[in-house]
């Protein structure tokens, strides 16, 4: 069999180069800002965060219930029933 003729090493260099090309180095300036942002390259942009629309506040309604039972003499009882509500207006 013949042997093989060995490539120079300029021509291996050339093979690489076609396979992967090298990312383009940045400037210190345009490192710094890509780090400040926080993202050097996403691959996907982040969806913009949605408010909220202000739904209406109901307002506040406390209700209190008092039941009064009174023994004035023996085998006489009397039962008293007050009940009270308060609205309050959320702020």
């Amino acid at each position: 069999m013949a042997k093989r003729k060995k490539q120079s090493s300029k021509v291996q260099k050339r093979k690489g180069a076609k396979a992967r090309p090298k990312a383009k180095k940045l400037s210190k300036v345009t490192r710094g800002k890509a780090v400040a942002k926080g993202a050097a390259a996403r691959a996907k942009p982040k969806r913009a965060p949605v408010k909220k629309a202000a739904r209406p506040v109901a307002p506040a309604v406390e209700t209190v219930t008092v039941e009064m039972i009174e023994q004035p003499a023996p085998d006489v009882i009397t039962v008293t029933e007050v009940e009270e509500s308060e609205v309050r207006q959320a702020s």
